[in-house]
C-alpha cells in the first residue's frame, strides 16, 4: 500500500481524540437524558441517509472517474440529498407522538439535522473522486477539520444551553464544515484533478457510463446494514431501558465501536478502490485481501482486549455522575468489534461484487445483533440486552463467514477458528463483570 494511505487512520486517530476530549466535557455538561435523546436521533437521521443512499462514491470508487461518471455520480447524489431530506423530515414527525426521553422533536432541532443530511449526500462525488485519485492528505485534512469544528462549536453551545440541540449542531455543523473543506482544497489542487481524470478516462475502466441508480440499489442494502447492524439496538433501547441505562449503552457504543469502525470507514475507498483494481488484474492471487483481514484482525483484537481491560478506567475518565453499568457495557462492546472488522470486510468486497441478492443476504445477517439486543433487553431489561450483543456477535460471525465463503482470504476452517477463539477471549473479560 501507499504510504500515503496513513493519512486516512492518522486523521481518525486524530478525530478520535478530539472527539474524546469533547465527550469528557460534553457528557458533564448535557447529562443522561440528552444523549439518550440523541441516540434516537442519530438512529433515524442516519437510516434515512442510508436508505436513499445511492452510493454516489461508492459508484466511482469502482468504476472509476470520467466526465460521464462524474455527472453520473452528481445525479444519484442530488437525489439521495432531496429523498433523504424527506424522509428524515418525516421520521422525525413520527418521532413527535412517541414518549422520548426529553420530548418530541423541535422544529430548530429538525431543520439543523436535515441541513446535515443533505450536506453529507452532496459530498460523495467530491470524496469519491479524492479517493480514486488517491489524495488521501486532502481528505484526510477535511476530516480532522470537520470534526474539531464540529466539537468546538458543540462545547462552546453547551455552556449557554444544556439540551440535544448542542449535539444536534455538532452532527450538522460537521458535514457542513467537511464539505467547505473539501470544495476548497479540491480547487487547490484542481489541475492534478484533472490530470488523474484524464488518467483515468484513458484507462477504458469508466466508458460506457454505468447507471448509478441501479448500482445504488444493488449496493443500498449493504450500506443500511452496516449501519442498522450497529445502531438500531441504541436507537430503539431509549425507548425500553431506563434513561440511564439507554444512555450509558449508547454512549458506550459510540466511546468503543465507533472510533474502531471510524478507522474501517475511512480505509474502506481506498480499500474498495485497491481490491476492485486489483481484482481486475489476470492473475490476481488475493495476496491484498490476506493482508488486509489480517491487519484488521490483529489490530481490531488487540484493541478490544485492551478496552474491555481498561473499562472502569475508561469509566472514571469519560463518563460522569448518572451513568449506570458503565464498565459492563464497554466490555460487551468490546466483544463486537470482531465481527464488526468481518461485517466490513465482507461489505467492501460486496460493494464491488454488487448483487443484489447477496447484499439483501448479508443485510439479514448483520441484522441479528441489533434484534437479540432489543428482544432480550425487553424480556431482561438490561443485562438480556447485554447478553444479546454478546450471542449475537458470536452467531453472526459464523454466519457471515459461511454464507460468504467464496469471499474469504482464507480457507472457511481457519476463518471459522479465528472467529471462535477471539470470541471466547473477549467472552471470559465480559463474564468477569458480571461477577
Amino acid at each position: 500500500m501507499s504510504l500515503s494511505l496513513g493519512w486516512l487512520p492518522a486523521s481518525q486517530a486524530l478525530s478520535l481524540v478530539a472527539s474524546l476530549a469533547a465527550f469528557a466535557v460534553l457528557s458533564r455538561e448535557l447529562g443522561p437524558a440528552s444523549y439518550a435523546q440523541f441516540a434516537v436521533f442519530v438512529f433515524v437521521y442516519t437510516m434515512a441517509a442510508l436508505a436513499t443512499d445511492f452510493s454516489a462514491m461508492g459508484f466511482l470508487l469502482v468504476h472509476g472517474v470520467s466526465g460521464p461518471l462524474r455527472r453520473a455520480a452528481w445525479s444519484s447524489s442530488a437525489v439521495s440529498a432531496t429523498a433523504g431530506g424527506v424522509a428524515l423530515t418525516a421520521a422525525l414527525f413520527v418521532l413527535s407522538f412517541l414518549n422520548l426521553p426529553t420530548g418530541p422533536p423541535r422544529v430548530f432541532d429538525v431543520l439543523i439535522l436535515v441541513a446535515g443530511l443533505v450536506t453529507q449526500s452532496l459530498i460523495q462525488p467530491l470524496r469519491g473522486e479524492l479517493m480514486v485519485h488517491r489524495r488521501y492528505p486532502t481528505v484526510a485534512l477535511t476530516d480532522v477539520g470537520a470534526t474539531v469544528a464540529g466539537f468546538a462549536a458543540a462545547i462552546l453551545l453547551a455552556a449557554q444551553i444544556h439540551s440535544v440541540t448542542v449535539l444536534c449542531v455538532q452532527l450538522a455543523l460537521t458535514s457542513v464544515v467537511r464539505l467547505l473543506l473539501t470544495l476548497a482544497l479540491s480547487a487547490r489542487g484542481r489541475q492534478r484533478t484533472l490530470r488523474g481524470r484524464a488518467s483515468s478516462s484513458s484507462s477504458g475502466m469508466a466508458a460506457p457510463a454505468p447507471n448509478p441508480f441501479r448500482y445504488g440499489l444493488k449496493v443500498l442494502p449493504l450500506n443500511v446494514a452496516s449501519y442498522a447492524s450497529r445502531a438500531i439496538d441504541s436507537g430503539t433501547l431509549p425507548l425500553i431501558l431506563p434513561v440511564g441505562a439507554a444512555a450509558a449503552y449508547a454512549r458506550s457504543y459510540q466511546l468503543i465501536v465507533t472510533p474502531v469502525t471510524q478507522v474501517q470507514l475511512s480505509l474502506g475507498g481506498a480499500i474498495v478502490e485497491r481490491m476492485a483494481r486489483r481484482a481486475a488484474l489476470p492473475g490476481d492471487n488475493g495476496t491484498f485481501d490476506k493482508r488486509v483481514w489480517q491487519a484488521l484482525h490483529v489490530v481490531t483484537f488487540v484493541a478490544a482486549i485492551v478496552l474491555s481491560v481498561g473499562a472502569p478506567i475508561l469509566e472514571k475518565i469519560f463518563f460522569g455522575p448518572g451513568w449506570v453499568h458503565v464498565a459492563l457495557m464497554i466490555s460487551s462492546m468490546a466483544l463486537l468489534l470482531p465481527s464488526l472488522t468481518l461485517s466490513s470486510f465482507m461489505s467492501w468486497k460486496l460493494q464491488i461484487k454488487a448483487e443484489l441478492r447477496h447484499s439483501l443476504l448479508n443485510l439479514a445477517v448483520l441484522m441479528l445483533v441489533p434484534l437479540l439486543a432489543i428482544v432480550l433487553g425487553l424480556l431482561y431489561s438490561t443485562i438480556g440486552a447485554l447478553i444479546g450483543l454478546a450471542v449475537g456477535a458470536l452467531v453472526q460471525g459464523l454466519a457471515l463467514a459461511t454464507l460468504h465463503r467464496s469471499l474469504l482470504p482464507i480457507p472457511l476452517r481457519y476463518a471459522v477458528a479465528q472467529i471462535v477463539v477471539e470470541w471466547a477471549v473477549l467472552a471470559a473479560l465480559l463474564a468477569v463483570r458480571f461477577l
